[in-house]
């Protein structure tokens, strides 16, 4: 295939979340033959999930990264294409232009520990000074030290999340999948039912799929509408390369 086609073929995968074979695409000869086999492939079974959140997230990635949609394959690593000083800003990116429940940036975790220890730290130093001012007090102080160790303990527990919390926006950096094809599979797994056969990424009549094929089509040889009929040859009418 040439890059007219090589093009028009990704294309067309992205916009309805197919995935075409090369035995698939060389049998398209025609735009209605193209047609059908798009409408085939919207007749969605559960083994298609995986591969129609893989169509939605690499779209993501690519309008987002500005990366070309060849470079973007299920065992692509994410680090490269997010380096640390910018990632939080691509990632927030992504997730608004992917449209669905998508994962946050995590901390990493040496950092996460780091947190917590200096949050145990904060609260042994509250709790020595209470106890300091409690032996001050004499044998008021056998009161207060257990007291204050239950309080230290308690406040402990409650602040680390909410020092999490706090750290995130500014420290978070860690992926929470390490290629394109992980990362599909938790938009899979958080928005099951968007997937699914009945849902909105199914639910297209014919006339519809006949549309945006057509937009595909035009957009992508720069073409009249009327030039894109059913038994028009991608090769001798269209001049796809």
């Amino acid at each position: 295939m040439g890059l007219d086609a090589v093009e028009l073929v990704m294309r067309t995968e992205d916009e309805f979340s197919i995935a075409l074979s090369d035995d698939e695409a060389a049998a398209a000869v025609t735009v209605g033959d193209l047609y059908r086999i798009i409408l085939a492939k919207l007749d969605v079974t559960p083994g298609c999930l995986t591969s129609k959140a893989f169509y939605t997230t690499r779209r993501a990635l690519v309008n987002s990264l500005g990366v070309p949609r060849r470079s973007i394959r299920p065992s692509t690593r994410l680090s490269p294409l997010l380096p640390d000083e910018t990632r939080r800003s691509q990632w927030q990116l992504i997730r608004h232009n992917i449209g669905l429940s998508v994962p946050e940036l995590r901390i990493n975790g040496d950092l996460k520990q780091d947190i917590y220890k200096r949050t145990f730290l904060f609260g042994s130093l509250l709790a020595i000074l209470a106890c300091i001012a409690g032996l001050s007090l004499g044998w008021h102080g056998l009161v207060v030290f257990p007291l204050t160790f239950v309080l230290w303990i308690a406040l402990a527990i409650a602040s680390m999340p909410i020092m999490e919390r706090l750290a995130k926006p500014r420290l978070a950096t860690e992926l929470p999948a390490d290629t394109a094809g992980e990362l599909a599979q938790v938009v899979l797994s958080l928005n099951q039912g968007y997937f699914e056969p009945g849902s909105g990424t199914a639910e297209r009549t014919n006339e519809d799929v006949w549309r945006r094929l057509v937009d595909i089509i035009c957009d992508q040889l720069q073409i009249a509408r009327d030039e894109v009929v059913p038994n028009a040859r991608f090769v001798d009418d269209l001049g796809v390369s």
